[in-house]
């Protein structure tokens, strides 16, 4: 560790080298400043010292922008200070510009070997930190593919919402898209089959020999292709294709994967589409297009476009949204909910004209799913979804502005509704949980145990004893406990180390500092009283 010593007296540097040279063999001094206007930032430049060693006086009133400065420069270099007791306050607030301890002055050797001693220790884990970091970082060098085809992966799936984050992705991984993009889905045909005369290392070796394949045939385009299983390559395509240039490039890529491996392929492909917030659509696209093999064949490039040609709603529509939505409205969630139905028809409206009835469908598919989640848990309320969202009020919507009216105040009123019942079952469990507190306040204290007897979480239980007692669960059952030991300690002369027994103390200390805690007086103050 190499130390800087920073005083304006010769004989404390020439004190301090002597007692660390002979006590400290890992501390290297590897200069002093002791002029008064010297410019110590730039000696801390020239000496790299790890630790300042330093008279608070030194730096005269304007410690705490020399502090700030040589922090903002060198924020792992950490101070020792030492000073008066006048100067304790400075001193402290130091801690914010790297002061990792201090001394009073005279400086005491004992004083001074414990703050060494603690930026020895520092100055250790700074060193181990950076070599993890080290280390951390040339793994990172390494595996930096893997952390590609994550972010490729989570690109499909839609898991990403906002285009800058998918354009930094693809500066950060160096890949050079453009505009518009079409994701093809290449997957071994029959591959339960397959598989079983394939060994585990067989199956790794197939499908990467398949993926480099894939990679030689594109060479020509700007692409990414990845795993995402053992029997489905993903390729993303940049860069604008007719319909037949997508079949045509497909078809190469299925035969190169034949002639090199042996293996036969379908191929699905999506549309293309301008935005990467759209490259999920078109995954989805590629996905559904192999629903059509049984028409089309095996070993086959099968569009979208050809199979589902006028679908432009099924693969926008944010299934994943309504999924959130049931489960917010159920737990009686409005807010959210709201900021939810904006995005479906957000994406409705984006889709293009309805065709007939398809409103009143998506909407009836909402309540229906909504009712059997509640069924699903057993909740006593589902006769309440028919009365919230009337059937026949459903049946009458045509339009997506008239379906967005109806469901954002349905759910408005439902939730309330909700609201309501979960208040009355907030209720319920706060009563079950005092009785069950009273009958076992002398138990060994376990929140999690109390919230699984009642089919709760401690999280939940907390809550409701926060809004209902303004305490935690904890100060709720020490107070009964208390309570329980006054009434010991006033009607009887039980000692209190079996007072403290009964009431569920194993230490009569601890229990005496609860009870003081939450009485204002020792139990044997309070017996004195109550005897008066």
């Amino acid at each position: 560790m190499n130390l800087l010593l920073v005083d304006g007296e010769a004989d404390n540097i020439k004190n301090f080298r002597t007692h660390i040279r002979g006590a400290f063999s890992s501390v290297r001094i590897v200069g002093h400043v002791s002029e008064i206007n010297a410019n110590i930032l730039k000696a801390v430049r020239d000496l790299k010292p790890d630790v300042i060693l330093a008279d608070i006086r030194f730096f005269g009133g304007l410690h705490f922008v020399r502090f700030k400065e040589i922090h903002e420069e060198f924020p792992d270099i950490k101070f020792l200070m030492y000073g008066t007791f006048n100067e304790s306050d400075y001193m402290k607030r130091g801690r914010d510009f790297g002061v990792l301890d201090f001394m009073y002055r005279p400086v005491k050797p004992s004083d001074l070997n414990r703050c060494l001693e603690l930026a020895v220790s520092h100055h250790k884990k700074l060193i181990e930190n950076r070599k993890l970091l080290k280390n951390m970082e040339e793994d990172y060098q390494q595996r930096i593919f893997l952390y590609e085809e994550i972010f490729l992966r989570s690109l499909l799936n839609g898991d990403i919402e906002r285009e800058r984050e998918i354009q930094n992705g693809f500066e950060y991984f160096e890949i050079p898209f453009t505009t518009d993009f079409t994701v093809f889905i290449v997957r071994i045909d029959h591959y339960k089959r397959v598989a079983l005369a394939l060994s585990e290392p067989e199956k790794h070796m197939k499908i990467i020999n398949i993926l480099n394949t894939v990679r030689g045939a594109l060479r020509e385009h700007k692409s990414k292709a990845f795993i995402r299983s053992f029997h489905e390559i993903p390729i993303i395509v940049n860069g604008r294709l007719s319909v037949e240039e997508k079949v045509l490039l497909g078809d190469r890529i299925k035969h190169a994967i034949f002639d090199k491996t042996g293996m036969r392929c379908t191929i699905g492909l999506g549309r293309t589409y301008p935005s990467p917030m759209e490259i999920a659509i078109s995954a989805r696209e590629a996905d559904a297009a192999f629903g059509y093999r049984y028409r089309m064949g095996y070993h086959a490039v099968i569009s979208i476009e050809f199979v589902e040609p006028d679908n432009n709603i099924t693969f926008r529509y944010p299934s994943e949204r309504e999924r959130r939505l049931v489960y917010s409205a159920v737990v009686g969630d409005y807010e959210y909910c709201k900021g939810l139905l904006s995005e479906l028809f957000n994406a409705l409206a984006q889709s293009g004209p309805m065709p007939e009835n398809l409103v009143a469908k998506i909407v009836m598919t909402i309540v229906f799913r909504i009712s059997r989640y509640i069924s699903e848990q057993n909740l006593p309320f589902a006769s309440e979804v028919s009365r919230h969202f009337p059937t026949a009020d459903i049946l009458r919507l045509t339009t997506i502005d008239d379906a967005y009216q109806f469901l954002d105040k349905s759910l408005k009123d439902f939730c309330i509704f909700v609201g309501k019942f979960h208040t009355k079952d907030s209720l319920r469990l706060h009563m079950a949980a005092k009785r069950h507190i009273q009958e076992h306040y002398f138990e060994n204290f376990s929140i999690a145990r109390i919230a699984v007897k009642l089919g709760t979480t401690p999280e939940t239980l907390n809550k409701v004893f926060m809004e209902r007692e303004k305490v935690m669960l904890f100060d709720y059952v020490m107070w009964v406990r208390v309570q329980e030991a006054q009434k010991h300690l006033a009607e009887t002369a039980t000692e209190e180390e079996i007072i403290a027994v009964q009431v569920g103390f194993d230490d009569v200390k601890y229990f005496r500092s609860i009870f003081k805690k939450y009485v204002g007086e020792t139990p044997a103050e309070f017996r004195a009283k109550s005897k008066e």
